[in-house]
């Protein structure tokens, strides 16, 4: 349901950016790492649990995700009735919705679900893919001046990402990727940033599908809990 992308590097933090980044773009995301909360507190994050509430055209949801070790789960319920669950293992995905259940192990969408189950994608996003950064230049946010930076990975999707220019933090984000052979587009923006436990995350998201409209409101983010393996499995 959503791709929540934050992208953080570090000065001294050893990363693998192609020849065709630029050092204005590098600095810039050198800068949300800092105003995040810093490569250590990050790296320091084992698992997570963050609970939302989902407001679409045609109701609300409570959402609630578990992250650890890379792998994810997430269940969404409306009236009680569950509507929507992704799994990762690991290795297989799983998602069960309104289009049925299937378990998918193809390349594209083990690595698509790979990324979501990182709590912080870009600690080794760069390392692991090659990604060009550019800065492109200033634009406004939301009536804040944010510097633009694209991020284009080894298999070209693009995602452009606005960081405020004064606090450093993220404030929206563009992604342009594939799905089942069609362009997909989804534009979040992000807001009402809170500190937990050292690092600022952000409790209240927008997104733009290209279909509807989503608010997502955090309620609730517990980081380093304990949650059973048996939580990822899939059967």
């Amino acid at each position: 349901m959503k791709n929540l992308l934050f992208l953080f590097l570090l000065s001294g933090f050893l990363f693998r950016v192609t020849a065709q980044s630029d050092p204005k773009a590098i600095e810039i995301i050198k800068k949300n790492i800092e105003a995040t909360g810093g490569k250590d507190k990050m790296m320091a994050v084992k698992s997570m649990i963050r609970k939302m509430e989902i407001s679409m055209p045609f109701g609300t949801s409570e959402s609630e995700s578990f992250y650890k070790n890379g792998k994810f789960y997430s269940k969404s319920t409306m009236g009680g009735n569950v509507v929507m669950e992704q799994k990762y293992d690991g290795n297989r995905v799983y998602m069960n919705g309104m289009q049925g259940t299937q378990t998918l192990d193809d390349e594209k969408a083990v690595k698509r679900m790979a990324q979501q189950g990182k709590i912080f994608p870009a600690l080794d996003l760069y390392d692991e893919t090659g990604t060009t950064l550019k800065f492109i230049g200033v634009e406004k946010v939301e009536g804040k001046d944010c510097n633009k930076v694209t991020s284009t990975d080894a298999e070209g999707n693009l995602t452009t990402l606005f960081y405020n220019v004064e606090t450093g933090l993220l404030s929206k984000m563009i992604i342009k990727t594939e799905f089942q052979g069609n362009p997909v587009e989804q534009t979040m923006v992000f807001g009402d940033y809170k500190l937990v436990d050292g690092l600022q995350f952000s409790h209240k998201l927008t997104m733009n599908s290209g279909q509807f409209n989503m608010e997502m409101k955090i309620s609730e983010i517990k980081l380093n809990p304990e949650i059973p393996d048996n939580t990822f499995l899939i059967d």
